[in-house]
């Protein structure tokens, strides 16, 4: 298996978290992962998709998508069981270990650990042989080194609170002795040091001889000095080291059971004053909008929204014509307001279309199926109370197939040519319907196992790189006539004399006008004719557009 990317997304496309396992262009990540929200469909059970030429494999979490990127050759299995053990170690990260599901803001919080987390399980793209337990300990970085050191700490504060006790002895005993011999211990001066004993009268001085003078013999002056000498404090100061510190040391050292409470405590401490300041630095980078990454922009719902979906499938020849072709397309009502629950929906008549014979229409059951025969209405059937509120509702569907050249919106022509060795391949595209504006277009072309092109006449229109697969993407952010990029061309040379090796070629794009004619004119209520206002979102993606 390779996996390409790794990701987070809303259900409404916007992505938190991503990891590129291997050379994927941004430009290709960023389009993938805009309309793979747009192929989930609500009702399907399986969370696998394949698309542009990748596979899909996700996993739901409320608002949240967690979802690999691989390619199409994958083993399945695998890819399943490395999803779930990224999705558990992004909840556990997100929910800080309580589990339960986790938001938008918990992603961005976290988003550097679930990182580190997502490494451990993929390097370049392939599962590492490890399981949640062994992830957990790499995050928390336990060393038996560190314990060692955390101990050496720990038995250097206690000796010096022991050697502070010690002196702290040693000065009350000295002051003790002083009392006793009549002395003032708590005096700096030298008078302390006077026998009271001694001779003085105010009609003479007097002096003692020295030997006399008792209280300056050497022994008590030798005695006296610590007395006078400041005691100094230190932070850390090292002594012997007792029995008890060191069987603490020497079971760290040998392996054996050591109580880790302390140790816990002082790490959770040091947690707490790292990720302070993070989370003042994170939390107003996840309110920061990110680049929206949806060519159309959002739409504004309104009281009655529709939704209008085409799924393109297309197969081309390389000598031209089309191999297979297949459009899906549906039509889904969402009525936030009760008071619009029974209104009439204009579309063209089903008799109007071009492709009348090849195109295909299937009703909801509670839609009359006549006035949508004979006038192309959506309204409810005689009787019918009115269409559900406050949930979507599949009114329309349809489906276009046949092998008719005039429905593909784009056409690739490429032109091997082998000459001693070399191969010079020019890579076309010309937009053949003028009224579509068509987004994101990718332009992908198998090239021969390890060769590296060499572009001869660059594109007018897009960027080109090479991907992980070794195809030679080319991507246009839009291609219409009003961005005058309706056609361009790509030349390049490479190594090899197989002209089979650059097909097929992979396109891809989405657009926002549908490609076989249906649209809505308006809304409209039944009873008095009036109009409602009403929004639309539509959009017309590929799911398979290859040239063999």
């Amino acid at each position: 298996m390779v996996v390409l990317a790794v990701s987070i997304v809303t259900k409404g496309g916007k992505p938190l978290l991503s990891r590129q396992f291997l050379g994927l262009p941004r430009s290709r990540l960023e389009s993938l992962l805009a309309s793979f929200p747009r192929l989930v469909s609500p009702t399907s059970e399986h969370t696998v998709l394949e698309a542009s030429g990748v596979r899909f494999v996700y996993t739901p979490l409320e608002d949240l998508y967690v979802l690999l990127i691989t390619n199409t050759q994958s083993n399945i299995l695998l890819d399943l069981s490395t999803l779930s053990l990224v999705t558990r170690i992004s909840t556990e990260l997100g929910s800080g270990g309580r589990g339960g599901a986790i938001g938008e803001l918990d992603v961005m919080r976290v988003a550097f650990e679930i990182l580190s987390a997502w490494d451990e399980v993929i390097s370049l793209g392939w599962r590492e042989n490890v399981n949640l337990q062994q992830v957990r300990s790499v995050l928390e970085m336990e060393s038996h080194e560190e314990k060692i050191q955390e101990i050496i700490a720990r038995n250097k504060e206690h000796e010096a609170k022991e050697e502070l006790k010690r002196r702290a002895k040693q000065l009350e005993v000295q002051r003790r002795e002083m009392t006793r011999r009549g002395q003032n211990p708590y005096s700096s001066n030298s008078s302390a040091g006077f026998n009271p004993n001694s001779s003085y009268t105010p009609s003479g001085p007097s002096y003692n001889d020295p030997p006399a003078r008792s209280p300056y013999s050497g022994s008590q002056f030798e005695e006296r000095a610590p007395a006078a000498k400041p005691f100094k404090t230190k932070g850390m100061q090292l002594g012997a080291k007792g029995k008890k510190n060191e069987s603490g040391l020497a079971e760290a050292l040998g392996g054996l059971s050591v109580d880790d409470e302390p140790l816990l405590a002082h790490h959770q401490q040091r947690q707490e004053e790292v990720y302070e300041p993070q989370q003042q630095y994170q939390q107003p980078a996840a309110q920061t909008p990110t680049k929206d990454i949806n060519p159309f922009g959002e739409v504004d719902q309104a009281d009655v929204h529709l939704v209008v979906r085409e799924h393109l499938s297309l197969t081309l020849n390389r000598d031209g014509g089309v191999s297979s072709l297949s459009l899906k397309g549906d039509l889904d009502l969402r009525i936030s307001d009760p008071a619009y629950a029974n209104l009439l929906i204009n579309l063209p008549p089903p008799s109007t279309y071009s492709k009348a014979n090849d195109l295909q229409f299937k009703t909801h059951p509670n839609v009359d199926k006549n006035a949508w025969a004979g006038k192309g209405e959506i309204r409810l059937k005689e009787g019918k109370k009115g269409f559900p509120v406050g949930q979507g509702l599949g009114v329309l569907k349809w489906r276009l197939t046949g092998t008719d050249e005039s429905v593909v919106p784009i056409t690739i022509n490429c032109w091997p040519s082998v000459d001693s060795g070399t191969s010079t391949i020019s890579l076309e595209y010309e937009l053949t319907n003028s009224s579509l504006s068509l987004h994101n277009v990718l332009i992908s072309l198998s090239l021969p196992p390890g060769a590296q092109p060499t572009i001869t006449e660059a594109p007018a229109h897009g960027e080109y790189s090479l991907n992980p697969e070794g195809r030679l993407d080319w991507v246009i952010p839009e291609v219409s006539e009003d961005a005058g990029t309706s056609s361009g061309n790509l030349e390049f040379e490479v190594e090899g004399d197989d002209a089979d090796a650059f097909f097929p070629v992979i396109v891809d794009f989405v657009s926002q006008k549908g490609l076989c004619g249906v649209e809505v004119l308006s809304v409209s209520n039944p009873v008095d004719s009036s109009s409602i206002d009403y929004s639309l979102d539509s959009l017309v993606d590929v799911e398979r557009y290859e040239v063999d």
